[in-house]
């Protein structure tokens, strides 16, 4: 595609703080998204899945509830908190530990289905793939059609894991607090994720546009009514002949370079 120089210099500014949030966001919602991902989707590639990252976050979440109960038996000796009840602690957190049981099992799966994929350097795998969505949810027809991957994304698989975070919240677990976390991490994250495309091919279009219209624009004079809205803001040069050489500049052929 011809690059405008014009549109890339005038119009495709980037929010620089957008951009920074939206990058924070997304990479700190790679573990929630993780936690839940496995168990519903197969066949990842093997540069988005991470064995290592997923062993590291186990052992966080594994330390995480025996810290704070730690935590709270120093606090009562002070009168600041109740004293630990190992009892109560596997009424809450039984299940915790049991998902994240869960949680390793689906991961070693994971691992050995990578290792049968075909390989990425004979170009027989994408190895950022986030893996294959259950036939559950496609084949979900709440409306007597298909929706679509984007609404399973968003919507579909992060409401499955938050009614099932909701429901074990309510039963005083507290690894229901987490799924439901992780769960709005998934959505929110996918929802960034399509946003960030959304964009990216808008440019594309917009891009075809400006190219399509920069005569009837620039040289013609044309009203953006009269040009699908493209409007090039500045003074023009006053003979027509020179703001067709100038705008034959606002053109440049982009070129793929091949490694030899």
């Amino acid at each position: 595609m011809k690059k405008n120089l014009y549109f890339r210099t005038v119009f495709r500014r980037k929010n620089v703080i957008k951009e920074a949030i939206l990058d924070l966001f997304l990479s700190t919602c790679s573990v929630p998204r993780l936690l839940l991902e496995v168990f519903i989707r197969t066949n990842m590639g093997e540069r988005y899945f991470s064995f290592s990252t997923a062993i590291i976050a186990t052992t966080v979440l594994a330390i995480l509830p025996i810290g704070t109960s730690v935590g709270f038996y120093f606090l009562a000796k002070y009168g600041f908190s109740r004293e630990f009840d190992i009892f109560d602690f596997l009424l809450h957190d039984l299940t915790w530990y049991l998902f994240l049981a869960g949680f390793v099992g689906m991961c070693l799966d994971r691992r050995r289905e990578i290792k049968r994929l075909p390989s990425v350097f004979d170009f027989g795998r994408y190895s950022l793939s986030t893996g294959n969505i259950h036939n559950g949810f496609l084949n979900y027809q709440p409306y007597g059609k298909r929706l679509s991957v984007r609404t399973i994304e968003t919507v579909i698989e992060p409401g499955f894991f938050l009614v099932i975070g909701l429901v074990l919240w309510l039963l005083q677990q507290h690894v229901g607090i987490l799924i439901v976390y992780c769960s709005i991490c998934y959505s929110i994250s996918y929802v960034g994720a399509y946003h960030r495309g959304d964009n990216f091919v808008m440019d594309q279009i917009d891009e075809m546009i400006f190219n399509e219209e920069m005569t009837s624009s620039f040289v013609d004079g044309l009203t953006p009514n009269e040009t699908r809205g493209v409007n090039y803001y500045g003074r023009k040069p006053a003979d027509e002949n020179m703001r067709r050489k100038v705008a034959e500049n606002f053109v440049e052929d982009s070129e793929i370079a091949v490694a030899m």
